[in-house]
């Protein structure tokens, strides 16, 4: 029986990972909803509070074909939000950066595990 190669199922975790992070920060652009307003100008706040997690779905989208370019453009998106939402300490950088740092480092492990190791000489 075959089992997943080691590359294969983190790249798998890292996906997961990534999905349920970009539908928990997209919950957070529903608040919209609860504001006064005409339903276009709460499309409009839906649309703005949601730019990060498109950029993360842009993210998530490299990051299926090549994982070691996605794993750089996740940890740098989490440098942005960190910076931008001024999140580094506490509960906040728990919930909000950290998410995205281990997916980050899932899928750059992941692509060099995947990598097939040149044949050493032969003895």
């Amino acid at each position: 029986m075959n089992r997943p190669r080691a590359g294969t199922v983190l790249v798998r975790i890292a996906r997961i990972l990534m999905i349920a992070f970009i539908l928990f920060l997209t919950m957070f652009s529903l608040d919209v909803f609860e504001m006064e307003g005409t339903l276009l100008e709460k499309l409009g706040g839906f649309v703005m509070h949601s730019i990060p997690s498109l950029v993360l779905v842009a993210v998530l989208l490299v990051s299926w074909r090549n994982p070691l370019v996605g794993g750089v453009l996740t940890l740098a998106s989490a440098a942005a939000l960190m910076l931008r939402w001024h999140l580094w300490t506490g509960i906040a950088f728990a919930t909000m950066i950290l998410p995205l740092i281990v997916v980050g480092i899932l899928f750059i492990v992941a692509h060099f595990a995947g990598r097939k190791q040149a044949p050493g000489p032969s003895q």
